[in-house]
């Protein structure tokens, strides 16, 4: 059987790469051949098997007409980097970059549905809220009434669990920002958020726990109504970074008032009131310093201690897809994709696309 070679702009194949996270020697390895060949791909764009383009376009996650295009297409927007880490560890992995572009995706094909009109309506209540932004006191206040949860209301759920599904709906219901959860590597990125184009999206980590997603919604609105998108991994925030360290100080004042903050040394008081508000102990305990109720001393001997009780995460068993796209994308978003199906807004396959299933299983959800 003749092998098929073609010609491409090697630009293209540069650019693929770099947008996926991966280096010359890793792609190398995946289409076995010797980093020199592969960088002669990328020089010249000459002679390359078709079949070795395909494996590329299925590691990249990409159509294989994208590399038959003439020219190089415009670099996916990346929120800004706030995670304050070194030039070598800020690299993103493919598995993050790949969550930026599903995102992008997602909030393009709402924006479709929709129009500008619709999102820019959504969005009104920004303007006012941008006044109070920098007083937590008086902002959280307004924050709660627009989300219509009191902190009573925050203080009966049961569970972090059930306190992560209501301040998500509610942000999604009431603000018109999706929330979406996709999993990525803990080290890398708590989460980030996007609003450079409509609609805005915060986007956690499902690899965190629920108490720690419950904060970075409220850190990544920080950033939406500081009208900046953000990359973020909070722990590492230091006084120096104004934005990032304003922003925690904002999601830890709303979740935990200060009348709510009890002073205490012992950590399974610390556990117990933090586990009323639905909050981590590593939060409550950055309140009491934030409060002046702790000393620097005791607060990181309290924070080593609560470092040396995390166990491992187990990994879940097998999750019916419709579930993990349901959880992925947010009941919002995929009630949105199912209703435009069935009024023919949009095809069976662009729905398929958006929520990741099958059009068998689309049609069992409709």
């Amino acid at each position: 059987m003749t092998r098929v070679e073609i010609n491409i702009n090697p630009k293209i194949l540069r650019w693929a790469r770099e947008e996926a996270g991966y280096d010359q020697s890793e792609i190398a390895g995946r289409v076995d051949i010797t980093v020199d060949r592969y960088k002669l791909w990328e020089n010249e764009g000459k002679n390359i098997p078709l079949g070795k383009l395909k494996t590329i376009a299925n590691t990249y996650q990409r159509q294989l007409a994208v590399f038959l295009l003439p020219t190089v297409p415009d670099k996916i927007f990346k929120p800004k980097d706030y995670r304050n880490l070194s030039s070598t560890e800020s690299r993103l992995s493919p598995k993050t970059l790949g969550v930026i572009r599903e995102v992008t995706y997602l909030r393009e094909t709402a924006f479709e549905l929709h129009g500008e009109t619709y999102w820019k309506e959504r969005y009104e209540w920004i303007d006012n809220a941008k006044i109070k932004v920098n007083d937590s006191a008086s902002f959280s206040l307004q924050l709660r009434e627009l989300l219509n949860i009191s902190i009573e209301d925050q203080m009966k759920w049961g569970t972090e669990n059930e306190a992560y599904r209501n301040w998500r709906s509610a942000v999604e219901d009431r603000l018109g920002i999706f929330v979406f959860q996709f999993a990525m590597p803990m080290n890398e990125v708590h989460g980030f958020c996007s609003n450079n184009a409509y609609p805005y999206a915060i986007v956690t980590n499902s690899n965190h726990s629920y108490a720690g997603r419950i904060f970075t919604i409220f850190h990544e609105l920080a950033h939406i109504l500081r009208q900046q998108s953000g990359m973020c991994l909070f722990e590492n925030a230091t006084e120096k970074q104004k934005d990032e360290w304003e922003c925690n100080e904002f999601a830890g004042y709303f979740l935990a008032p200060e009348q709510f903050i009890e002073k205490t040394y012992d950590l399974r008081a610390i556990t117990h009131y933090a586990s009323k508000l639905k909050i981590s102990r590593e939060v409550y305990l950055r309140r009491m310093k934030e409060e002046n109720k702790i000393s620097n001393t005791m607060f990181f001997n309290l924070l080593d201690e609560i470092k040396t009780t995390y166990k491992p995460k187990t990994k879940k068993g097998f999750v019916k897809p419709e579930v993990k796209s349901r959880a992925s994308r947010g009941v919002t978003f995929f009630t949105m994709i199912l209703d435009a199906m069935y009024s023919n807004q949009i095809s069976y396959t662009k729905a398929s696309n958006a929520l990741d299933l099958n059009i068998s299983t689309l049609l069992r959800e409709v």
